[in-house]
Protein backbone atom coordinates (compact mmCIF):
# COMPACT_ATOMS: atom_id res chain seq x y z
CA UNK A 1 0.00 0.00 0.00
CA UNK A 2 1.31 3.15 -0.77
CA UNK A 3 1.01 6.93 1.21
CA UNK A 4 -1.39 8.20 -1.47
CA UNK A 5 -3.26 5.07 -1.33
CA UNK A 6 -3.45 5.44 2.76
CA UNK A 7 -4.75 9.21 2.59
CA UNK A 8 -7.17 8.19 0.03
CA UNK A 9 -8.59 5.31 2.29
CA UNK A 10 -8.99 8.02 5.19
CA UNK A 11 -10.43 10.84 3.36
CA UNK A 12 -12.71 8.28 1.95
CA UNK A 13 -13.34 6.93 5.26
CA UNK A 14 -14.50 10.72 6.03
CA UNK A 15 -11.45 11.15 8.28
CA UNK A 16 -9.43 14.38 8.56
CA UNK A 17 -6.14 12.95 9.56
CA UNK A 18 -3.90 14.26 6.11
CA UNK A 19 -5.82 17.31 5.68
CA UNK A 20 -4.29 20.11 5.34
CA UNK A 21 -5.36 22.13 8.01
CA UNK A 22 -4.70 19.38 10.27
CA UNK A 23 -1.35 18.86 9.27
CA UNK A 24 -0.79 22.19 9.78
CA UNK A 25 -1.93 22.72 13.55
CA UNK A 26 -0.21 19.66 14.24
CA UNK A 27 3.07 20.95 12.22
CA UNK A 28 3.10 17.21 11.07
CA UNK A 29 5.43 15.23 8.35
CA UNK A 30 4.06 12.11 6.33
CA UNK A 31 7.11 9.69 5.24
CA UNK A 32 6.16 8.26 1.72
CA UNK A 33 7.56 5.20 2.99
CA UNK A 34 5.14 2.64 4.05
CA UNK A 35 5.39 -1.20 4.83
CA UNK A 36 2.00 -1.82 4.29
CA UNK A 37 -0.45 0.20 6.22
CA UNK A 38 2.80 1.09 8.85
CA UNK A 39 4.16 4.40 7.92
CA UNK A 40 5.92 6.97 9.86
CA UNK A 41 4.88 10.70 11.05
CA UNK A 42 6.65 13.65 12.63
CA UNK A 43 5.35 16.14 14.33
CA UNK A 44 6.82 19.51 16.53
CA UNK A 45 5.29 20.22 19.56
CA UNK A 46 5.43 23.58 21.53
CA UNK A 47 9.13 22.83 22.80
CA UNK A 48 10.11 23.11 19.14
CA UNK A 49 11.66 19.59 18.86
CA UNK A 50 10.55 17.05 16.06
CA UNK A 51 10.05 13.59 16.78
CA UNK A 52 8.80 10.57 14.86
CA UNK A 53 5.77 7.75 15.48
CA UNK A 54 4.96 4.82 14.00
CA UNK A 55 1.41 4.77 12.79
CA UNK A 56 -0.88 2.22 10.97
CA UNK A 57 -4.40 2.72 8.55
CA UNK A 58 -6.70 0.20 10.69
CA UNK A 59 -7.95 -1.48 7.91
CA UNK A 60 -11.32 -2.00 9.29
CA UNK A 61 -12.50 1.64 10.69
CA UNK A 62 -9.75 2.88 8.25
CA UNK A 63 -8.65 5.12 11.41
CA UNK A 64 -4.79 5.70 11.81
CA UNK A 65 -3.81 4.76 15.16
CA UNK A 66 -0.13 5.32 16.85
CA UNK A 67 1.65 2.23 17.03
CA UNK A 68 3.48 1.94 19.74
CA UNK A 69 4.26 5.59 21.85
CA UNK A 70 3.81 8.90 20.90
CA UNK A 71 6.85 10.58 19.08
CA UNK A 72 8.95 7.90 20.49
CA UNK A 73 11.98 7.99 17.58
CA UNK A 74 14.09 10.86 17.32
CA UNK A 75 14.85 10.09 14.20
CA UNK A 76 13.36 9.46 11.09
CA UNK A 77 15.29 6.17 9.93
CA UNK A 78 14.53 4.84 13.64
CA UNK A 79 10.66 4.80 13.31
CA UNK A 80 11.12 3.17 9.72
CA UNK A 81 12.89 0.53 10.79
CA UNK A 82 10.31 0.43 13.94
CA UNK A 83 7.63 0.50 11.41
CA UNK A 84 9.50 -2.02 9.18
CA UNK A 85 9.37 -4.60 12.13
CA UNK A 86 5.98 -3.72 13.33
CA UNK A 87 5.38 -4.83 9.69
CA UNK A 88 7.42 -8.04 9.48
CA UNK A 89 5.80 -9.31 12.82
CA UNK A 90 1.87 -8.58 11.64
CA UNK A 91 2.18 -8.67 8.01
CA UNK A 92 -0.75 -6.46 7.16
Amino acid sequence: MTIDQIKQLDKEAGHHFFEADTMRFFNSRVSSVTFGSYFVTSEKGPDNIRAWSVRRLDPETRHVVTVGEFQRYPSLKSALKAAETYYSVSKD
